[in-house]
């Protein structure tokens, strides 16, 4: 990647414990700290000791979900310097997301030396089909931004609302017209059958516009053909297709269309090696070309000069990613012209340098040792200066040394086992300290746990017994004990799984500190040989780290923003008049919920600080906290609790996820079908067939009841709004105003109604004329003027003046008024204090409802005996969840299950960690069949 100073955090490393860490390993070379260097080294040193980092990894049970399903997850977290249990946190935050990056669930995840688990009930009804992805992080991690969090990107299917299986196929050739499309659709329904002699509607969407419809009758295949011109202007990477029933305008199915070929407009990045090219060095440039869709695609070229004349070529090697080498002339410009499908699209390489330093690593011909290249121009090299060479992985510094470039270069080697597994980062500072190279180097000692799973059988049948005994070696041969794994048994005929997706190796190893999405991350572990190597170097030279910003270093390290959770405690701050820190005072804190009162006391020290510690952990508790005086009253002032916010929004995906409907294959299809019939069926298990704990079912009513009174003092039955106490909790301090405008919608606040110059709440188009608080209207306070927006204005200030936290519940409702002969709202509030319109948030306390701690819920197993034929037949795609299976002092462990009651393979996932840093990975068939037992 091009050294910019700008762009010094797409470089490096975050954060560590640096000599404890050196002293743990027991494998730290002996640093030699430089004139220039060593003040960098020492700011590195006291940065990371300050802000040591973390690693998390979620194992699920399978890589897509429906409506209706269970998603299972475990978590691992670890500390980044030793990947050992973390010990600065104890709470994860698991957040579901769609993509239009709104959270639709979130769980706070209890983890107990480094593991967790949960799980989310995806609802049956009403969850929109789309692609979602699985955000994890903790409170600390917050300080480093969101590429440390941990994500997952999926599908979720609502079979509800898909009524149709699209298969599509087209190809693009150019005309003299422009680019002409040619497309060819087959609909079944959800049986596999043909949809036969349907009138349907076509139309491709560019962005909000539509550029092509046209109506079709299906064959008696369910087929039909088209084509069309390609805009000249279309963006390609925002088109969809739309289907819809011409006749029934429910069914209307919509997928990203992505025509490729001729038509692709592909991005391809030029990297030299080290952050620059060097005219008369040899310079390594690394290369990654991107489809539309977001994904690699194969390229190569010829590199020519400003006189077009060739002077190299290029081949991806995987996944669009590749690499070249050249020796650049100065003042020469560059460019590569990339073929792909049958396109050659001009790119002009970065700008030749000229003079500067070379850096250059080979970390591939030797398998034990790192040769390290560093070369300078004639005229660098005569300044006779001072450069230091640092090397450091996650919260570890391996190594320093001062050089100089007097020669031309220096040149050193470095033994691989100095350093621990994972990614190594080199970087040469001048005689300032500051950064002129980077470069990032995987570092394999090949010291993966070995996980050998073996069946008591071949094959077994339906509802057959299987138990699988699981032996765990150390890389050097012996038993792992104490190893924690996850493990996940699917049905291949159900459930498609990657053979090369995340799991926890290439988490943690790779993809926590790349920037960028890494496709098949575990294709790069699946062997050592001569073309994953390689491919993982190249992987290196394109997407750097997403880590260490140097600029840091030249500021006073502060106080980190977000702290780190240990135990379960509650602090903060107490200020007086003028933000002045209040110190020796008293601050009790009342514990309440429906069972449980408790009070805890304690003293604010230096900065108004108080801390509350070993809070015991109760289920929806209220926490309240008070400053009192010396004689126990409570007085002025602000109580600000460090609360644990939710991380800021995600950014939005640009490449939306393909439909399971669409080019549907019979894994996915059988899928959908017994995920229908898992619904219906999972309704007839009785009690006795259940090992474990069984769930019961959750009804969601469509009508709510409230016992809120409207302006009569009536009940309210009909509402345009009803905001519970689940929502108000999450907006936390925010006060009503800014919350209603920020998510309620229909609500907003607009000048001119109906020819009224004044401002006016409005609740779906109509007006909102008074508020009621705890069954007081707040217009028996209202004194009518003729100042400007009075009305509008003395509304507000009930609003801006009351926090969510104070409220327990909202209702927004309309009723046609003979007075004013029009429909008026009404919003009724119901505040947990019960003061009526004088309700505020009073200074001197503060209430705070934390987030509950999450219990799992038990994976069930059905128990099969002789007798019990089990005629309700429940299609699982998960077979089986086993969160947590433990290896014993011979690191051995056995998983048992039950098979469901169908002929399939079964896909055994095993991943998981010894806990001293190191993880391992594995996966098992198993096939189960209708054929007896000899």
């Amino acid at each position: 990647m091009r050294y910019k100073k700008t762009s010094l955090r797409l470089f490096s490393i975050i954060n560590c414990y640096i000599l404890m860490m050196m002293l743990w390993q027991g494998k730290a070379i002996a640093q030699s700290k430089p004139t220039g260097g060593k003040d960098i080294v020492s700011k590195i040193e006291q940065y990371q000791a300050r802000l040591p980092s973390e690693k998390l990894h979620l194992v699920l049970d399978k890589p897509n979900y429906f409506a209706g399903d269970t998603l299972w997850f475990k978590v691992y977290l670890v500390n980044a310097s030793n990947r050992q249990p973390s010990l600065i946190s104890n709470k994860v935050y698991v957040e579901l997301i769609n993509d239009s990056s709104r959270v639709t669930h979130r769980l706070l995840i209890p983890v107990v030396n480094g593991l967790g688990e949960g799980d989310f009930k995806l609802p049956a009804n009403g969850l929109r089909d789309g692609g979602y992805t699985l955000r994890a992080y903790t409170n600390w991690m917050q300080n480093f931004g969101e590429e440390q969090f941990f994500h997952k990107r999926f599908y979720i299917g609502d079979d509800s609302k898909n009524n149709w299986l699209i298969s599509e196929q087209h190809s693009v050739k150019t005309t003299p017209g422009g680019k002409e499309v040619t497309l060819a659709v087959q609909l079944n329904d959800t049986k596999n059958s043909p949809v036969m002699y349907t009138d349907v509607q076509l139309l491709l969407v560019n962005g909000n516009k539509t550029v092509f419809k046209k109506a079709f009758t299906t064959s008696d295949q369910g087929t039909f053909k088209t084509s069309w011109a390609l805009p000249a202007n279309a963006d390609t990477r925002n088109l969809k297709l739309v289907l819809q029933n011409s006749t029934d305008k429910k069914t209307r199915q919509s997928f990203p269309f992505y025509p490729g070929g001729e038509t692709q407009n592909i991005d391809v990045q030029f990297m030299p090696e080290g952050g620059n090219l060097i005219a008369g060095l040899l310079n390594k440039i690394a290369f990654k070309a991107i489809g539309e869709d977001g994904l690699g695609i194969n390229v190569s070229g010829v590199i020519v000069d400003s006189k077009n004349r060739e002077v190299g070529g290029f081949q991806s090697a995987h996944n669009g990613i590749g690499n070249f080498r050249m020796v650049p002339l100065a003042n020469e410009v560059y460019r590569a012209q990339v073929k792909y499908a049958g396109n050659i699209k001009t790119i002009a390489l970065p700008q030749v340098n000229a003079k500067g330093i070379g850096f250059r690593i080979d970390n591939i011909s030797k398998a034990d040792t790192i040769n390290i290249y560093i070369s300078a121009t004639a005229d660098i090299a005569a300044q006779n200066k001072t450069y230091s060479l640092v090397s450091q992985a996650k919260d570890t510094i391996y190594f320093g040394t001062a050089f100089n470039l007097n020669k031309g270069y220096y040149n050193v080697s470095l033994p691989k086992s100095k350093f621990v597994t994972g990614i190594v980062n080199f970087t040469v500072f001048d005689d300032a300290g500051t950064p002129l190279n980077e470069r990032k180097v995987f570092i394999d000692r090949h010291d993966r746990l070995a996980i050998t799973p073996v069946t008591h059988k071949l094959t077994y049948q339906p509802k057959d017994s299987v138990a699988i005994a699981v032996t765990v070696l150390n890389p050097d041969g012996s038993p792992a004990r104490n190893s924690v794994f996850t493990a996940a048994v699917t049905d291949d005929a159900q459930v498609k799984t990657s053979a090369y997706g995340n799991n926890i190796l290439s988490s943690m190893l790779l993809a926590s500190e790349l920037k960028g999405n890494i496709e098949e991350p575990g294709w790069y572990f699946a062997g050592n040989n001569a073309e994953t190597t390689p491919a993982l170097d190249d992987l290196l030279l394109t997407q750097g780290w997403t880590g260490f910003n140097w600029d840091n270093l030249a500021h006073t390290i502060k106080e980190p923003r977000f702290l780190p959770e240990t135990g379960n405690m509650l602090s903060g701050s107490l200020y007086g008049m003028f933000k002045k820190p209040i110190d020796k005072a008293k601050v009790t804190l009342l514990l309440s919920n429906k069972e449980t009162l408790m009070v805890m006391d304690t003293v604010s020290g230096k900065n108004g600080r108080f801390v509350f510690d070993n809070i015991p952990y109760l289920d929806s508790v209220i926490y309240t906290v008070k400053v009192n005086n010396k004689k126990g009253s409570t007085f002025g002032g602000e109580v600000v609790v460090d609360e644990i916010k939710q991380s800021s929004k995600m950014p939005l995906y640009t490449n939306p996820l393909m439909p399971w409907f669409v080019n549907t294959d019979n894994t996915l299809l059988k899928y959908y079908e017994n995920n229908t019939a898992n619904k219906q069926a999972s309704e007839k298990i009785a009690l006795g067939d259940v090992k474990g704990t069984l769930l019961g079912e959750v009804k969601v009513n469509a009508k709510r009841t409230t016992t809120l009174k409207d302006a009569n003092g009536d009940d309210i039955d009909f509402y345009d709004a009803l905001i519970d106490e689940k929502q108000l909790i999450k907006a936390g301090r925010q006060n009503l105003y800014d919350y209603l405008l920020a998510n309620q919608k229909g609500f907003k606040v607009v000048s001119g109604y109906r020819g009224n110059p004044n401002s006016n709440f409005l609740m779906n188009g109509n007006p909102v004329i008074w508020f009621i608080i705890d069954g007081i209207n707040v217009a028996r306070f209202y004194t009518i003027t003729d100042v400007p927006n009075n009305h509008f204005n003395f509304l507000k200030s009930y609003l801006t003046g009351m926090l969510a936290a104070d409220v327990k519940q909202m209702v927004v409702y309309h009723s046609y008024s003979w007075v004013f002969k029009d429909v008026l709202a009404y919003l009724v509030i119901q505040t947990r204090g019960g003061n009526g319109p004088a309700t505020s948030s009073p200074s001197g306390i503060y209430v705070y409802r934390p987030e509950t701690a999450y219990k799992a819920r038990q994976f069930y197993k059905p128990r099969y005996t002789v007798n019990n034929t089990y005629d309700n037949q429940v299609n699982r795609t998960t077979i089986h969840w086993e969160p947590s299976l433990i290896t014993d002092e011979n690191g051995k462990a056995t998983l048992s299950f039950y098979t469901a009651d169908k002929p399939s393979t079964y896909t055994v996932n095993l991943e998981g960690t010894d806990m001293l840093g190191h993880f391992g990975v594995q996966t098992l068939k198993l096939k189960v069949d209708n054929k007896p037992v000899n």
